[in-house]
């Protein structure tokens, strides 16, 4: 019997000193990773805003797919879109996408970031000729592809195997559409 108490006081010890490591190393890397994902956003709103100037973060209230969006201004300060930050699921769990929209809801274009999908397929979408089938869409001439059947041939191959991925984003890219149409171009 005191040998196992010996043993259980020598794994309590040892779980102590490796719980108060992994707080320090936590303490240490948190605030870095921090850091990084803002930087991250940042370059996508960028990326995303085609030349436009991005205002500052607006929450979206009532809204529990859309956190934020930012309106887009041209050089006489007059509202050209937004970019909003999407919430959506795909085959990997959820998924967080950066699109920039024209006022009438149309895509600018679109980067996934925060996203656990499969890779080799699903994570193709982090590339930004991936996005590229959504711009110009969502507008008033032509609807958000939310299925491949939705796609040219090439484009719709090109998705096989990822099918739930591109669901995701698509019906991501598809709210943001619909809630940058109820903002009805204003700048609230």
């Amino acid at each position: 019997m005191k040998q196992i108490a010996v043993i259980g006081l020598k794994l309590a010890v040892i779980c102590a000193i490796a719980a108060t490591t992994l707080a320090l190393i936590n303490g240490v890397t948190a605030p870095r990773i921090e850091a990084y994902r803002q930087q991250r956003i940042q370059e996508a709103l960028q990326q995303v805003s085609g030349g436009y100037s991005v205002g500052d973060a607006q929450e979206a209230d009532d809204h529990d797919r859309i956190s934020t969006y930012h309106p887009l201004t041209d050089d006489t300060g007059a509202l050209q879109g937004y970019v909003l930050q999407v919430q959506s699921s795909g085959y990997g769990g959820p998924m967080r996408l950066i699109v920039g929209y024209r006022s009438d809801g149309s895509v600018i274009t679109a980067r996934l970031l925060d996203n656990d999908e499969t890779p080799g397929l699903g994570k193709d979408a982090e590339r930004p000729e991936y996005m590229e089938k959504f711009e110009g869409t969502g507008g008033p001439q032509q609807g958000v592809p939310t299925r491949a059947g939705q796609l040219p041939s090439s484009e719709a191959d090109a998705i096989s195997g990822s099918t739930i991925t591109f669901i995701g984003v698509a019906e991501g890219i598809s709210r943001g559409s619909a809630f940058v149409k109820e903002l009805g171009g204003s700048n609230e």
